[in-house]
């Protein structure tokens, strides 16, 4: 829009700076500017009667160039229009994903309160077993488990369960214990 303003006035500049150069003899300046109803402007006739050649290409140039600014005016309206519609698809596809997103922190969510209900059931049944059948059970669990049910059970009860677990076993789950701790 801001470029449309300065070729008007710079078209506008050029008309002045030729009436004073050549003079308005003949010329009707009204007509120059003059616009029909449906935006477009029109052909001074009267103009064209009274103009020398230098007036008349000048007149052209100018009805050239308003032309050229039209279509160009156009354009940028069908661009706009176009950037609305990817812009209000862009919105919807954003707010589309959002919904997702909740849906999958609401599953995450569920699937942990899950997994937690499932830890304390296995750390009960560990607590509730004798300390010497909990550590020979424990022995065979991967390390990330063990340690697991370790942090979770009373601490007199995991001493006593460490106390029945091989020695190399026992040493890296107490170190895995304080680096969860």
């Amino acid at each position: 829009m801001r470029n449309k303003i300065i070729a008007v006035m710079a078209v506008k500049a050029v008309i002045i700076l030729t009436l004073l150069v050549f003079g308005v003899d003949g010329l009707n300046v009204g007509d120059v500017f003059a616009e029909t109803s449906n935006g477009t402007h029109a052909k001074p006739a009267a103009a064209d009667k009274a103009a020398g050649p230098a007036e008349k290409s000048l007149l052209a140039a100018i009805n050239a160039r308003q032309r050229e600014l039209d279509q160009k005016d156009e354009e940028l309206k069908t661009r706009e229009e176009r950037l609305k519609v990817i812009t209000a698809d862009i919105d919807a596809r954003i707010a589309e994903l959002n919904k997702v997103h909740g849906k999958i922190e609401a599953f995450v969510k569920k699937i942990d309160e899950i997994n937690d209900v499932r830890v304390k059931k296995l750390v009960k049944i560990y607590e509730s077993m004798n300390p010497e059948e909990a550590a020979s059970r424990m022995e065979k669990l991967d390390e990330d488990m063990a340690v697991m049910i370790l942090a979770s059970v009373a601490e007199k009860k995991a001493a006593k369960i460490l106390g029945f677990v091989n020695i190399d076993k026992s040493v890296r789950l107490s170190r895995s214990l304080k680096v969860k701790n």
